[in-house]
């Protein structure tokens, strides 16, 4: 795997027990520790799986995507996967599939001047169509992560009982206003996996990682500074050191603007 997919977590962690400790504060009536990552000038790259455990072609392009997510820098490249609902005709309705998510990749393909939806589908940016598994996929990453971004983020995560109170900020890398686009929170688990039992992949063991849990905006970005504060309910199954958020920024033609992501097993309660 190519370096530039990989790297060490540099999100800012910061730990509030710790002064809780030493002010002589009961640590175990205190809320969560808060997670915060943050982005500078260098744009991050996000990559889009389209995919449903109903499709008999799909379980490779799954293992493909979790093959780069386990090495990924959340700061570098973030990689979500939308499982759709349309194959759930067929035999076997997936229980992570929404309509929303096939919505947005119908959306996606036609705001990118395509008409070809269909899974597994890859996306990166306005490229609808990435060959995923091929090294021209490595080098669209590269070269994203190359090119600088017109806006940077800012990440703040802090764990309740029901979920997680999210801080988003927005500001430009240069004098100015922020761009046009439009700010999206996702909530993702790792660590799935479902035994399929009819339908075209009947008898196969899936695992998934990335799956989207919720997907909150978009929120349209404006002027020289822009923030929002979010509440993010957690799954009822979810296991907390299985999900992450990625914060991620687009363009009306799909053209990701800046992305990056935080897991957040350091900060499970």
């Amino acid at each position: 795997m190519s370096n530039v997919l990989r790297g060490i977590f540099t999100a800012v962690l910061s730990v509030s027990m710790a002064w809780m400790m030493q002010a002589g504060v009961d640590a175990s009536a205190a809320p969560g520790p808060m997670c915060r990552a943050t982005t500078g000038a260098q744009r991050g790259a996000l990559v889009e799986l389209y995919t449903s455990e109903g499709c008999s072609s799909c379980p490779p392009a799954d293992r493909w995507f979790a093959g780069v997510a386990a090495t990924a820098d959340p700061l570098k490249l973030s990689l979500l996967a939308f499982h759709v609902d349309y194959w759930d005709s067929i035999g076997w309705p997936d229980r992570f599939g929404n309509g929303a998510f096939s919505e947005r990749q119908h959306d996606r393909v036609a705001n990118a001047g395509s008409s070809a939806v269909y899974t597994p589908q890859v996306m990166l940016g306005q490229r609808v169509g990435l060959p995923w598994g091929s090294l021209g996929a490595l080098s669209a990453l590269r070269a994203t992560n190359a090119q600088t971004s017109p806006l940077a983020l800012d990440l703040n995560a802090t764990p309740t009982t029901d979920g997680l109170d999210v801080v988003l900020k927005a500001l430009p890398t240069a004098a100015g206003a922020l761009p046009t686009g439009s700010l999206y929170l996702a909530l993702y688990e790792n660590g799935l996996s479902t035994q399929v039992k009819a339908g075209e992949n009947s008898g196969v063991l899936l695992h998934h990682e990335r799956v989207v849990r919720q997907l909150l905006g978009p929120y349209p970005l404006s002027g020289t500074q822009w923030s929002r504060a979010v509440h993010v309910a957690k799954p009822g199954s979810a296991r907390a050191d299985h999900l992450g958020l990625t914060a991620f920024v687009q363009s009306a033609k799909g053209d990701t603007l800046q992305a990056l992501s935080l897991p957040l097993g350091a900060c499970a309660r």
